[in-house]
C-alpha cells in the first residue's frame, strides 16, 4: 500500500502535463499518483497513458467530470492514508515539497489537514495545496459538485468539523506554468493589495464565512505576519461593506484589478 496519494483532475492540459508530472513522480517513492481526466480532447489523455504504462505508480481514470467531482473522485480512487488534492497540472512542484509536507501530517497525530504556502511563489493562490488524513477528508464532506470556486467550502466544512488545520509556510510550492499577465505577489507590498483583499473578504462572506472563520482563512493564506496584518485591516473593511450592501451572489464575479499573475513559463531546461 501507498503511504500517501497525489490526486490530481486534468482536462485539455497537454502543454504542461509533463512538466508537471516530471516535477511529481519523483517524489513518489512508496507513494501513489491518482488522476482522473475529465476527457481530454488535446492530446493530455495520450500522454497520460504514456505515463501510466511507464510508471506503475501513476493510476489514470477518465470520466466526464467537473472539478469538484473529479477531485473527489480521485480521493475515493486513492489508497494511502494520507491524500494529497489540489496538485495541479499546470503547476511544476518543488523538490520534495509533496512528500515533505505528507510526512509532516504522517509523523503529527495532532495535525489534520496541512495546508502548504510558498513564500516566494508568484501567485500562492493556485499553487497551494492540502495533505489530508483520509479519515478528515471524510469527515469534512469532499468537494462540491461544482466546477469554480470548489476550494473554500471544503475548507469552510473543515474549520466547522473541528479538524486542525495547519498552515505550512515553505520557501517554495511550485511554479505557475499557465501564461498570465500581471505582477509577481512577493514583490508587493503588504498593503499594495488592499483593493484585492476587500474584494475577497466580500466573496468570502457571500460563501458563508463569518467573520472569525474568514479571519482563521487568512492566516492559513498569508505568507507573512505583516501581510496577515494588511489583510486583516483590509479585509475587515470589505467585510463590513458586504454586510452593509447586503451582498448577492453577483459579488462572485468580482475580479480584482491587480489580478497576480505572471509571463509565460520557461522552456524545460532552459536558465
Amino acid at each position: 500500500m501507498p503511504w500517501f496519494s497525489v490526486t490530481m483532475t486534468v482536462r485539455n492540459n497537454v502543454g504542461s502535463i509533463d512538466a508537471a508530472l516530471e516535477s511529481v513522480v519523483p517524489q513518489c517513492e512508496g507513494a501513489e499518483v491518482v488522476i482522473v481526466d475529465a476527457v481530454s480532447t488535446d492530446g493530455t489523455s495520450e500522454r497520460l497513458a504514456t505515463w501510466a504504462r511507464q510508471h506503475p505508480e501513476v493510476r489514470v481514470w477518465s470520466e466526464p467530470c467537473n472539478r469538484g467531482r473529479g477531485r473527489n473522485l480521485a480521493v475515493q480512487r486513492s489508497r494511502a492514508p494520507v491524500v494529497l488534492t489540489q496538485v495541479d497540472a499546470d503547476n511544476r512542484y518543488a523538490d520534495g515539497v509533496l512528500s515533505g509536507l505528507a510526512a509532516k501530517v504522517r509523523d503529527d497525530p495532532t495535525v489534520d489537514v496541512g495546508f502548504a504556502v510558498g513564500l516566494t511563489d508568484r501567485d500562492p493562490s493556485v499553487s497551494r495545496f492540502y495533505a489530508w488524513r483520509r479519515s478528515a477528508f471524510d469527515r469534512a464532506g469532499g468537494y462540491p459538485d461544482r466546477q469554480e470556486r470548489e476550494d473554500p467550502p471544503l475548507l469552510l466544512a473543515a474549520f466547522r468539523a473541528g479538524l486542525t488545520v495547519r498552515r505550512f509556510a515553505v520557501p517554495e510550492v511550485a511554479e505557475d506554468l499557465k501564461a498570465r499577465h500581471g505582477s509577481r505577489a512577493p514583490e508587493a507590498r503588504p498593503w499594495g493589495r488592499g483593493g484585492h483583499a476587500m474584494r475577497a473578504a466580500r466573496r468570502f462572506r457571500v460563501l458563508g464565512f463569518s467573520y472569525g472563520e474568514y479571519l482563521r482563512l487568512l492566516w492559513l493564506t498569508r505568507r507573512t505576519t505583516s501581510r496577515f496584518v494588511a489583510g486583516v485591516g483590509a479585509g475587515t473593511v470589505g467585510y463590513l461593506i458586504g454586510g452593509l450592501r447586503r451582498d448577492g451572489p453577483e459579488v462572485l464575479e468580482l475580479q480584482p484589478e491587480d489580478h497576480v499573475a505572471h509571463v509565460p513559463p520557461r522552456s524545460p531546461g532552459v536558465s
